[in-house]
């Protein structure tokens, strides 16, 4: 799309006669605390006419309370989609005083194709109108209205819109205004954080009028690590759909239907089967083939950013986005006789969509799937690197929950996963023996560092770009940093692709691990490698909110110390259990000196408010467990044979002391 055909899309004139334009009038108090970024939002009024073709009318009046907001609010960006997007500026003014000075937009605006995404390749096709206000000063007030008309074809009329009652800002007054025709059903239903009722009003051409009106709006509480489904202020989604089978079989169109094979993609097939007899093996070569081939770039201009393209093109292009993968892996499995298809899913707020009414909004990312001898499988096709394993052991990414595109489909919980070890280190300690003070050898550490599932995909990603050795750099900086100089030794990685598993294997070797402490014989040894630390962070403040821990998963730290030495370690296990996660801590003495095991399971992607209270009242006594702390005394423990010889002597001695004391017993 060119500059002229962005902007016929681009009006000037007064706010719609649907508007009900709110009066406003600066009053003569402002609360300084209440404008942290230098700026004071007096107005965001929100108002929709939810017409087959809506039209969304926005006005915010913003005051700059100092120069840190000046370039922000005095450089307006208005972006938009010119392929469905009819924007309308009404006014933007500038009020200092008791003066109104007007903008003259159509003079002064320009468009540019901005592309926000291009750097995570994505071309979304969207515009922004920019306009530099002139001459504005602190203590002015910008006051802009515009109206956006149109929905993506796609949508078929169908209204699906958050609407948030509060934000990360104070607002003076917050005013949201639907009006919803006679023939439109809208469903709503309140965030988690709550809402007010609308007012309700009947319109003389049969509408229905709702209104929240709400004045001095506090900020939200915002918590930087709470998981991305959490919406923490007040406000409410809004929905013309009333079943997810209706949304899937919206977002069908394009998937289905598509039956002109490229003569390529079938010779792949074709050859696939030949060189996989298993069905298994099929599924997870197709799966592979496209995560190698097809280079992830997506076009989604218009209504690209829903409906997939064809076969032709993807395969012609070799590029496409999550829906052009997904499309494809399906395709390749159903042409071989396995039940595909591509399906719906939410990277940030999909464990929470079961709690949330069907909307079109819902998602925002698309993977594929596979029925196989009665398990479901889910495959992301968008992987920078071909995932390793069989098909049971290939790396399932738990999104929470998926729609399938499918007819008759409804939302589903994807799969109950359970904390798998796919992150483990071992580590043994030779530890030197001292002589006046001194070592007589070096200690040396051997480490196998084995990642399962998806962290040995992701040290296959990380391998693209850079070698073995630098990869293990930053394991060697770390030794560095603990003992001192040291020797790293090449690493050796062995990577079982069928189970989905890499060992990296080095060899560290320091000349001097010992460090006094203060005591004259004391010294004390540091383990390099630590578990806790994993899922234990520094304690924060008060929770108001979930905390995010990442995928379900397991990890195992395990150190073995070889020496002669009696060490000063804890000898009793324990275990905390979070709910949401558990550690353990098992060390036991052995025939060679010690072995520790610390143990973490996140068994779900999130903690309770209570739960992550509970981990970082306990953070210091984890700690304690974590990183071990070795401690010897300078004097070697005495040998089996220097304590057979005196524990002999001693029971030798035994007879003549009592026979003595039985004769001076009896001259008394």
């Amino acid at each position: 799309m060119f500059e002229e055909d962005v902007r016929r899309r681009i009006q000037f004139a007064p706010a719609p006669s649907w508007v009900k334009e709110l009066d406003f009038k600066r009053p003569a108090k402002l609360d300084q605390g209440k404008a942290p970024w230098g700026m004071y939002t007096w107005l965001v009024d929100d108002q929709s006419r939810l017409d087959v073709r809506p039209q969304r009318y926005n006005r915010t009046i913003e005051e700059v309370v100092n120069l840190s907001s000046l370039d922000y609010l005095a450089n307006v960006m208005l972006p938009f989609n010119p392929y469905y997007d009819d924007l309308t500026i009404h006014h933007i003014r500038i009020l200092r005083g008791d003066e109104i000075i007007p903008v003259d937009v159509e003079k002064r605006y320009f468009v540019m194709r901005r592309e926000r995404s291009f750097e995570r390749l994505v071309l979304d096709g969207r515009w922004t109108m920019a306009i530099n206000l002139p001459d504005v000063r602190v203590g002015d007030i910008i006051d802009t209205a515009m109206t956006l008309a149109g929905d993506p074809a796609c949508f078929q009329g169908e209204i699906s819109m958050p609407v948030p009652l509060q934000s990360g800002m104070y607002w003076e007054r917050r005013h949201v205004r639907m009006i919803v025709p006679p023939t439109r059903k809208l469903i709503l239903k309140p965030f988690a954080a709550g809402w007010f009722e609308p007012k309700k009003a009947a319109m003389p051409d049969g509408s229905t009028e709702l209104t929240w009106d709400d004045e001095q709006v506090p900020p939200c509480d915002y918590e930087q690590d709470m998981p991305g489904w959490v919406i923490p202020s007040r406000g409410f989604f809004t929905t013309s759909i009333d079943s997810w089978e209706r949304v899937a079989d919206l977002m069908r169109a394009g998937f289905e239907g598509d039956t002109d094979y490229p003569a390529g993609l079938l010779q792949v097939i074709a050859d696939i089967e030949t060189a996989h007899k298993d069905p298994k093996d099929r599924i997870v070569a197709a799966v592979r083939w496209v995560q190698e081939n097809i280079r992830y770039f997506a076009f989604s201009f218009g209504e690209g950013g829903f409906v997939p393209r064809t076969l032709q093109q993807i395969y012609q292009d070799r590029i496409g986005d999550c829906k052009d993968v997904s499309k494809t892996i399906a395709a390749m499995l159903t042409r071989m006789g396995i039940e595909s298809y591509p399906a719906l899913v939410d990277t940030r707020r999909g464990h929470d969509l079961k709690n949330q009414p069907p909307r079109l909004g819902a998602f925002n990312h698309c993977i594929s799937m596979c029925y196989h001898e009665g398990r479901t499988y889910w495959f992301e096709g968008t992987s920078d690197v071909p995932q390793g394993g069989d098909l049971d052991h290939l790396a399932q990414n738990d999104l929470g929950h998926a729609l399938i595109l499918k007819p008759g489909a409804d939302l589903i919980r994807m799969m109950d996963k359970r904390p798998s070890l796919d992150y483990e280190v071992r580590e043994t300690i030779h530890l030197p023996k001292l002589a006046n003070g001194k070592d007589h050898r070096e200690t040396m550490i051997e480490i196998d560092y084995i990642y399962r599932g998806a962290r040995a995909d992701g040290v296959r990603r990380a391998l693209q770009y850079q070698s073995l050795s630098s990869y293990i750099e930053d394991r060697c900086a770390l030794f560095s940093y603990i003992y001192g100089m040291n020797m790293c030794a090449i690493p050796q990685m062995v990577d079982d692709r069928k189970t989905n598993e890499i060992t990296i294997n080095t060899l560290v070797t320091t000349p001097n691990p010992w460090h006094r402490t203060g005591a004259q014989f004391e010294r004390i040894f540091f383990s390099p490698e630590s578990g806790f630390d994993y899922v234990a962070e520094e304690p924060g403040g008060r929770r108001y909110y979930p905390f995010d821990m990442g995928d379900v998963r397991e990890g195992r730290i395990t150190t073995i110390i070889k020496t002669d030495y009696d060490l000063d370690l804890p000898l009793k296990g324990k275990t905390w259990d979070f709910g949401g996660v558990t550690l353990s801590f098992a060390p036991r003495k052995t025939a060679e000196g010690y072995e520790a095991v610390r143990d973490y399971a996140v068994n779900r992607p999130w903690l309770t408010p209570q739960e992550k209270t509970a981990l970082d009242q306990a953070y210091h006594e984890l700690t304690s467990f974590d990183r071990l702390a070795v401690r010897v005394q300078e004097n070697r423990v005495v040998t089996w044979l220097p304590g057979f010889l005196m524990r002999a002597a001693i029971w030798a001695a035994i007879p003549a002391i009592a026979v003595a004391a039985l004769a001076a017993f009896g001259k008394l």
